[in-house]
């Protein structure tokens, strides 16, 4: 059984999440609050507070992060130059997909621009879920990819100069 503050959480995340904006929000719509709670429950639930990382570019964990509360930005570096914020990630998205997929270091940096809560899960504790529920992980995998591709065509149009 959830606390009522994550089941409150849970709820909001269920409604915002399948926003299929291509800004992140995370598809697959089908899923209501049982099926995010399922996958909660695999999680651990993490505090950032205001200007603290949550991921650091190049570190080497492959965590996924679903914003369950707050906001983050994600910015990159390259070279040593900053490139700039690339996102905000709200209530219903999620980050570190990139690493998770292909276990090579983070790509960007996620900071908190307000106190923010987010639920952690784990590569190892993703498969365990997806052990006892092949269906939803199926679900997941495919709801990631499509953030994938909506993030790099984002990417591939902001480089053609079509903000």
């Amino acid at each position: 059984m959830q606390p009522p503050e994550l089941d409150s959480l849970i709820s909001r995340f269920s409604e915002l999440a399948p926003a299929g904006d291509g800004k992140g929000g995370l598809l697959p719509a089908v899923w209501g609050k049982a099926e995010w709670a399922l996958l909660f429950e695999c999680a651990d639930l993490r505090s950032v507070a205001s200007g603290q990382a949550l991921i650091q570019q190049g570190d080497p964990e492959r965590t996924l992060y679903f914003v369950l509360h707050g906001s983050l930005e994600v910015i990159h570096s390259g070279n040593g130059m900053s490139l700039g914020t690339l996102s905000k990630a709200t209530v219903g998205t999620v980050l570190g997909e990139i690493a998770f997929f292909d276990g090579q270091p983070r790509s960007a940096t996620v900071w908190a621009i307000e106190d923010s809560l987010v639920a952690a899960i784990t590569l190892e504790r993703f498969t365990a879920f997806e052990s006892r529920h092949p269906k939803l992980g199926r679900d997941l995998l495919f709801a990631l990819g499509r953030v994938l591709a909506a993030r790099m065509r984002r990417t591939e149009s902001r480089l053609d100069g079509n903000t």
